[in-house]
């Protein structure tokens, strides 16, 4: 289980590298607060979206997202991104804790993907 855990999170964070190489000509997926001493409204979402998921409130974080992908403002699918790179790196006893899985983090990650018609980087993933 750990084996294949290890490759789901390879997957996820090779294909998370991917969209922000394609979409932001970023190296990383990691989130990046746009100025220290003052937060835009996606820094704020990013936090807000961290700490529910540092509470073990994983699926409201996930829903919380969504709901703001849906609003289609600037800085959410980079932030989204963010969000899923963030979990890739939690252990999977954590995830496993609070509901959730390495699965479901790939999963998710895919669905970004998928909404910007970019789907084919997942496919070989599986």
């Amino acid at each position: 289980m750990a084996y294949e855990n290890d490759i789901i999170m390879r997957q996820v964070r090779d294909m998370t590298r991917m969209l922000a190489k394609i979409l932001f000509g970023k190296n990383t997926a990691t989130y990046e607060y746009k100025e220290e001493d003052r937060h835009t409204a996606t820094d704020s979402l990013y936090a807000r979206l961290i700490a529910l998921v540092d509470a073990g409130k994983i699926n409201e974080a996930e829903n919380r997202l969504y709901e703001e992908l849906e609003r289609d403002e600037e800085g959410t699918f980079e932030v989204a991104l963010g969000f899923y790179d963030y979990l890739n790196e939690l252990p999977e006893e954590f995830l496993e804790e609070h509901d959730y899985s390495k699965e479901e983090v790939k999963e998710g990650a895919q669905s970004l993907a998928d909404r910007k018609g970019l789907g084919l980087l997942g496919e070989g993933l599986d």
